[in-house]
C-alpha cells in the first residue's frame, strides 16, 4: 500500500508483473524514486475497467518509458472504487490532483 493525496492505493506494482483489479477506480503511474522503496507519480487517471493493457493503450506510455528506461521500471499502483459513477471518479481525481501534483498533465479527452 502507498498513500497518495488522501488515498490509499494497491502497490506500487511492476508495470509487466501487474494483475488488474476487476472494477472502476483510480490507478497513478509511477516511476522509482532515487532512494530505494520510494516512488514518483508520474500521473493520476481514472478508469471504470483495470485492463491489462490499461497502461500501454495510453497515448503517453512512450513518454513514460523514455523518462523511465523501460517497462521494468515502470510501476502502476491502484485505488478500487466498485461501482462507482464515472463523475464520482473525476471528482476523486480532482481532490487527488489538488492534493498530489504528478509530473504530467492528467490523461483527458483534450490530450
Amino acid at each position: 500500500m502507498i498513500s497518495l493525496g488522501r488515498r490509499s492505493f494497491a502497490g506500487p506494482v511492476l508495470a509487466p508483473l501487474w494483475s488488474p483489479p476487476r472494477g472502476a477506480g483510480l490507478y497513478a503511474v509511477m516511476a522509482p524514486g532515487w532512494r530505494l522503496m520510494t516512488f514518483r507519480a508520474l500521473e493520476f487517471a481514472h478508469t471504470a475497467a483495470f485492463s491489462r493493457d490499461l497502461l500501454k493503450q495510453s497515448a503517453k506510455y512512450r513518454e513514460w518509458l523514455t523518462i523511465v528506461g523501460t517497462e521494468w521500471n515502470l510501476y502502476i499502483a491502484t485505488c478500487g472504487m466498485a461501482a462507482s459513477s464515472e463523475s464520482a471518479r473525476e471528482a476523486a481525481l480532482r481532490s487527488l490532483l489538488r492534493d498530489y501534483r504528478p509530473e504530467f498533465k492528467p490523461i483527458t479527452a483534450d490530450n
